[in-house]
C-alpha cells in the first residue's frame, strides 16, 4: 500500500480508480488468504466497532443499482472531453467555443437514456453500493462520473440561458447524488469516488455564485444547504467498518490472485503505487505464485489481526481531531516494517538474482528454503504499506476543509453583492450574519485564511504551516491549497 514516503500532494484517485481491481486482488484479497485457508474455528471475530451490519437493500429501490443501469447505455466522453467540460465546473476557465458546445450537447443526447435512469435514482429510497467483485470492473462507479459530469453541463447551460433557479436544482440534485455514493454503505474506494463528485459540484456552485445576475436569496439557499452534508467524520467510520467487514469475511480465491498477478505489466505499475521503488522487485518475489503454493501459512491471519484492528482504528480516531495532531505512528512502523524486511530477506532475493518472473520451477526450488525461512511472507510484505488508509483520513480533513472554504468564498460573494466589496476580514462575514461562525481549517483547527487583495481563501495544508498563500497546480498540489474567490461576471 502507499509508502509514508510517497505522501507528497500528489493526486490519489487516478492510480486508484485505474487500477481497483489489481490492487484488491493482489493486496486486500492476499490478506484474506489466511482466512479462507483457515478453519471455521480460527476465523477471527470482527471488534464491535468495527464490525458493519450489512442491511440488503432490493435492487428495485436501490439508487445506486440505478447508476448500474445507466452505465450500460452510456457513451462515454471521448479522450479530452473531460478537461474541455470542467470549464463548467472550475471558475475562470474560458467559455467553451459553440463547436465545443454543439459536440457536448450531442454527447448528452446521446445519454439521454443513461440520464434517465441516472435522474430516477434521485426517487429511490435508498442507496447501497454493490459489493466489489475485485476481477470486474464497477460500471456504477463510472455511472457516477460520467453522468455527474452530463448533469454539470446541463446546470452550466441552465445559468447561461438565465434559469438560476433550474441550475440551482441541478447542483443541489448532485449534491444528494454524492451524498447517496457517501452514504450507500460505501467502501473507502467507494467513498473516495463520491467525495471528488462532491468537490466538483461544490466547485460548479461556486460558477454558479460568480454570475452577477443570480439572486441574492438563491445564493443564500444554495449556502444553507452545504453546512447539512458535514458528517464526514460518521461517513468514513462507516467505511472503515465497511473494508474491515468484508476483508475478514469476504471469500478469497487463490486462482484469481495468481491470474491477476500473472498480468505483470499491469502487477509492475501497481506494486509501484503500492510500494516504495526498493520493494517492488520484492513484493513480486514474495508473492510469486510458485513460491506461495510452497509456503504452509503464507499469510498468518491472526498475526495480523491486532496490527489491521489498530490501524483501522488509528485511522478512524485521527479524523476527530486536526490533521496536525494526527497519530502518525503507523506510517513510521511501515517503513520500519519496510526496512527490516529488506534485511531479513537477503537470502531470498540472492537466491532468485537475475530470474524472470515469474519464477520458474528451478528458480522456484532454488528459493524454496529462504521462502519457508519467513513467517507470515504476505502479511509481512502488507505491513509496509498502508495504501487506502493514507488517502483517506487526509482526504476526510479536506473535504472538511473544503466544505468550509466552499462556504466561506460563497459567504464572500454574497457579502460583495449586497456591499459592493469583499470584506476586509472574514470575521465581517459573522457580524453580517452569513456566516454563524468563523470557518475553522481541519487541518490546522484555525480559520481559513484570506486576502482581499489577492482575491483567496486558503488552507495550511497538510504540512501545517501557513504559507501565506502559496498554491500549486492543483489545489492540494501546492504549499497551501487555495481557492481563488471567483470574480462577479
Amino acid at each position: 500500500m502507499l509508502s509514508c514516503k510517497k505522501l507528497a500532494a500528489a493526486p490519489i484517485v487516478p492510480p486508484l480508480f485505474k487500477y481497483a481491481g489489481l490492487i484488491l486482488l493482489l493486496v486486500s484479497a492476499c490478506m484474506q488468504a489466511g482466512a479462507a485457508s483457515a478453519p471455521t474455528d480460527e476465523k477471527p471475530v470482527i471488534p464491535p466497532d468495527l464490525y458493519h451490519e450489512f442491511k440488503p437493500v432490493p435492487d428495485t429501490e436501490n439508487a445506486i443499482i440505478n447508476w448500474r443501469r445507466a452505465a450500460a447505455v452510456m457513451a462515454p466522453l471521448e479522450a479530452g472531453d473531460i478537461k474541455l467540460i470542467s470549464s463548467c465546473w472550475i471558475p475562470g476557465l474560458p467559455e467553451p467555443s459553440s463547436d465545443d458546445l454543439n459536440h457536448l450537447n450531442q454527447w448528452l443526447q446521446r445519454n439521454h437514456d443513461a440520464l434517465q435512469l441516472f435522474n430516477g435514482s434521485l426517487k429511490q429510497p435508498y442507496a447501497q453500493w454493490p459489493e466489489r467483485d475485485p476481477q470486474n470492473p464497477q460500471p456504477e462507479l463510472r455511472s457516477l462520473n460520467q453522468m455527474i459530469f452530463a448533469r454539470l453541463f446541463e446546470a452550466d447551460q441552465q445559468a447561461e440561458h438565465g434559469n438560476f433557479a433550474g441550475a440551482a436544482t441541478f447542483l443541489e440534485e448532485n449534491l444528494k447524488l454524492a451524498d447517496d455514493g457517501l452514504h450507500g454503505d460505501p467502501s473507502l474506494f467507494d467513498y473516495l469516488v463520491a467525495c471528488t463528485q462532491r468537490t466538483r459540484t461544490q466547485d460548479a456552485i461556486l460558477r454558479l455564485a460568480s454570475r452577477k445576475s443570480v439572486p441574492v436569496s438563491l445564493l443564500k439557499e444554495l449556502l444553507n444547504h452545504l453546512p447539512s452534508l458535514d458528517t464526514e467524520v460518521t461517513i468514513y467510520s462507516n467505511a472503515i467498518s465497511v473494508d474491515f467487514t468484508r476483508d475478514y469475511y469476504s471469500k478469497y480465491d487463490v486462482k484469481k490472485t495468481v491470474d491477476a498477478w500473472l498480468k505483470i505489466s499491469q502487477t509492475n505499475e501497481v506494486l509501484s503505487i503500492l510500494f516504495s521503488t526498493n520493494l517492488v522487485r520484492p513484493a513480486k518475489v514474495i508473492l510469486d505464485p510458485s513460491l506461495v503454493a510452497m509456503h504452509p501459512k503464507p499469510y498468518d491471519l491472526n498475526a495480523q489481526l491486532d496490527r489491521e484492528t489498530r490501524t483501522y482504528r488509528i485511522y478512524r480516531d485521527n479524523t476527530l481531531t486536526v490533521y496536525s495532531n494526527r497519530d502518525n505512528s503507523l506510517e513510521l512502523e511501515s517503513e520500519e516494517n519496510e526496512d527490516q524486511l529488506l534485511a531479513d530477506i537477503k537470502p531470498l532475493m540472492q537466491a532468485v538474482t537475475g530470474e524472470p518472473l515469474p519464477l520458474s520451477r528451478p528458480a522456484a526450488q532454488k528459493a524454496r528454503a529462504a521462502y519457508l525461512a519467513l513467517d507470515n511472507p504476505i502479511g509481512r510484505v502488507s505491513n509496509c504499506s498502508l495504501l487506502g488508509f493514507i488517502a483517506s483520513d487526509l482526504k476526510v480533513c479536506e473535504c472538511r476543509t473544503e466544505r468550509e472554504a466552499t462556504r466561506t468564498c460563497m459567504a464572500l460573494l454574497i457579502f460583495e453583492k449586497q456591499k459592493g466589496h469583499l470584506p476586509a476580514a472574514l470575521s465581517d462575514l459573522v457580524d453580517e450574519k452569513i456566516l454563524p461562525s468563523l470557518p475553522i481549517d481541519q487541518f490546522c483547527g484555525a480559520p481559513l485564511n484570506y486576502s482581499r487583495d489577492a482575491h483567496k481563501v486558503w488552507s495550511v495544508n497538510f504540512d501545517g504551516i501557513n504559507d501565506g498563500g502559496s498554491g500549486g497546480k492543483t489545489r492540494w498540489g501546492g504549499k497551501d491549497a487555495v481557492w481563488q474567490i471567483p470574480e462577479l461576471n
